[in-house]
């Protein structure tokens, strides 16, 4: 299995950032013997908290074209994701299901090759687009990429789409962040029309640009409306959050204490309680 060059393991192919900032930190991806110990504590809190990892579905489909020569190795976003999510749903719950559907099309859409085989979107209706912004087909947010599209209505110094290429708009954030993990918060309506808050996160241990993070994390909120068909394939999606501050979380040039005033997540480990019980 041949891996882009620019991939250093299936675990770390568009995040490749330090697993730790500052002086101890390597400012390098994680070496395998650090990919080890993720996959073995990974391992450990799901057996001993009972815990289960997001499902991405279509992962085995025969013939796929990897975009790295391979399907990707969830195992370090995952471990992230049950140690810092703030919210723990039902495997049952129409949140759960919403959370596996975004993260089925967000693989989908970054790792496979042909989008005409993606099978979390409708071919045919497919749409979305970001803060009212320009609505992109299913073959037009393939071309230009995820980042792209959601950072498509920010202004030229924050973004300048023009001249950002898909493969550009992924390169911008290969050494920021190790991982960088995504949950539902909150489901404010069911099918066919699903509307949904969520939660992006992720350590700043990397660089963006020419600022190093000191280990802080970094959260963006947001808002998502979804119109989904009678398979659950997404159809007409509107994504609402604020991407310049971000940015700005990253340049350095607002601190991140004064950055989502309206939300309160108190992060912590759900997990972290029951052991403390």
């Amino acid at each position: 299995m041949k891996l882009s060059v620019d991939a250093p393991s299936l675990a770390q192919t568009h995040m490749q950032g330090p697993k730790d900032a500052g002086i101890n930190g390597s400012g390098k991806p994680l070496t395998k013997e650090e990919l080890d110990e993720v996959k073995e504590e990974l391992e450990q809190i799901k057996k001993e908290y009972g815990l289960k990892e997001p499902t991405r579905s279509f992962m085995d489909e025969p013939g796929t074209e990897w975009r790295f020569g391979g399907a990707p190795d969830y195992s370090l976003t995952n471990l992230y994701y049950l140690k810092q999510r703030t919210k723990e749903h039902p495997e049952d719950s129409l949140e759960k299901v919403v959370e596996n559907l975004v993260k089925t099309w967000e693989m989908e859409r970054s790792h496979k090759v042909d989008y005409t085989k993606h099978q979390s979107v409708d071919q045919e209706r497919f749409l979305i687009s970001a803060n009212g912004g320009k609505k992109f087909n299913n073959e037009e947010a393939n071309k230009v990429g995820n980042y792209n599209v959601l950072m498509e209505s920010c202004p030229a110094e924050i973004w300048d789409k023009e001249n950002i290429t898909w493969e550009k708009s992924h390169e911008k954030f290969h050494n920021a962040f190790a991982a960088f993990p995504w949950e539902v918060l909150e489901v404010y309506s069911g099918p066919p029309k699903v509307a949904f808050s969520w939660r992006h996160w992720a350590d700043y241990t990397g660089t963006y640009e020419e600022t190093t993070g000191e280990g802080e994390r970094i959260e963006i909120f947001g808002f998502m409306t979804a119109v989904v068909n009678d398979k659950l394939q997404l159809c007409d999606c509107e994504v609402f959050y604020n991407p310049e501050d971000f940015i700005k979380n990253l340049r350095g040039e607002k601190k991140v204490k004064d950055t989502n005033s309206s939300w309160n997540t108190n992060a912590t480990c759900p997990f972290a309680k029951q052991s403390a019980a």
